[in-house]
């Protein structure tokens, strides 16, 4: 096969019960032994679905305040945004909350169902593909993050009460890394249908281009190197790099630049308490950590809303400057960054969940209300930009310089 980051073409064993395969020459995950048949593996789903079903159908978090009793649920902080006049934190939210989490599973349990009745067709491979991406942009655990940070804000003011949605998102969180680690997607694949023929490798050939052959991104079976090509197992479009892959991350990392000022300096939220205004900003909020003496609180925000998106604006800038100069410079370590911008890019969006449940749990009129700030929605946003930053950008690209020939 040939690696999905670095191109390299390699000969892959399946690995033992307890291991996975690295890539030999970038260290990029390959495959992984699976832990579980195909039933085990429907079965966490299955368990994970229903568990994200009844986290979405009561209240996370009860705020008690002179016999006022102000609930907050997953839809409904969604619905109350979208009522307050911000659409794009409303979209946010649905997205990687609730929509992301709920394709990706019940997409999943379909698929493994009609291969466990042996009829699977070559719309069962398109929609495992298609609910494939959905997985890298569900929050869940970033969410239960927030829903921590604002209960430690909100139980200096009032008594919270943890609802039965906080167990049952918690459960799904547990349930899901189970469903996620029991089964390797390339042996799933294989159940899908075995990889295509494809012509053997040119003498000489270490790279899948030079081999004049393509990796799908999706199944990661080979196909002969073609112009408009499609995956005869996945139906996947193929391309020997991603098109206009720079042009593309350079745009949306420049938008995230320019998204990161306003995300700093104007306020993430407002609190109305008795007729005064005070306006947060993202910093206000970690001072607030600091001087309530919540110092691990202060450090995770810290890191989640001004460390990771400077890291991953300066990463991506990196990555892209020594590509265009063609740098051999340790394209291993490189690649490693590259690797670890995909990993903590999500976490940055904890602030704009504080935000809404926030917003959510403090709706007491006169007495006191939370609204979001202009400065949640441009942090939104750029949180979103980085991630399209990262997808954006193609590894293989790093290790252009060291071929003879590129495309």
């Amino acid at each position: 096969m040939a690696c999905p980051e670095c191109d390299y073409l390699q000969q892959v064993e399946d690995p033992t019960r307890s291991g996975m395969v690295l890539c030999i020459r970038c260290g990029a995950f390959l495959r992984k032994s699976n832990r579980g048949s195909m039933d085990a593996a429907l079965a966490w789903y299955l368990a994970a679905l229903i568990l994200f079903a009844l986290a979405n159908a009561f209240p996370l978090l009860s705020l008690h305040l002179h016999g006022t009793v102000q609930e907050a649920s997953i839809p409904g902080c969604a619905t109350l945004l979208a009522d307050l006049g911000w659409p794009w934190l409303s979209a946010v939210l649905i997205t990687t909350v609730i929509l992301a989490p709920t394709v990706h599973f019940s997409g999943m349990v379909y698929v493994l169902f009609q291969i466990r009745r042996g009829r699977q067709s070559p719309w069962t491979a398109r929609i495992f593909r298609m609910v494939g991406p959905f997985q890298a942009w569900g929050m869940a655990e970033v969410f239960v993050l927030g829903i921590i940070v604002s209960y430690v804000k909100l139980s200096s003011m009032a008594e919270v009460v943890p609802g039965p949605s906080i167990y049952a998102l918690g459960g799904f969180i547990l349930v899901a890394a189970a469903a996620i680690t029991s089964l390797d997607a390339g042996t799933l694949w294989e159940a899908l249908g075995p990889s295509p023929a494809h012509p053997a490798p040119l003498p000489g050939a270490v790279t899948a281009l030079q081999a004049a052959l393509v990796v799908c991104p999706t199944c990661g079976s080979l196909s002969p190197l073609r112009p408009r090509t499609r995956c005869p197992r996945c139906g996947a479009t193929l391309h020997s790099r991603k098109p206009e892959s720079r042009e593309r991350t350079w745009a949306l990392l420049l938008t995230a630049i320019i998204l990161y000022v306003p995300a700093n300096i104007l306020p993430v939220m407002q609190v109305v308490s008795l007729g005064r205004v005070e306006a947060n900003t993202i910093l206000g909020g970690i001072i607030y950590f600091v001087e309530s003496g919540s110092w691990l609180l202060a450090l995770i925000i810290f890191i989640a809303s001004v460390v990771v998106p400077i890291l991953k604006i300066a990463i991506l800038s990196f990555l892209l400057i020594s590509e265009h100069y063609r740098s051999a410079w340790r394209p291993d370590q490189r690649a490693r960054l590259y690797r670890l911008t995909d990993l903590v890019g999500r976490w940055s969006m904890v602030d704009i969940f504080v935000v809404t449940l926030m917003v959510a749990m403090v709706e007491l009129g006169n007495l006191a209300t939370i609204a979001p700030g202009p400065g949640a929605v441009a942090f939104a946003l750029m949180v979103v930009a980085t991630m399209l930053a990262a997808t954006s950008f193609d590894p293989r690209l790093v290790w252009d310089s060291l071929e003879p020939t590129h495309g």
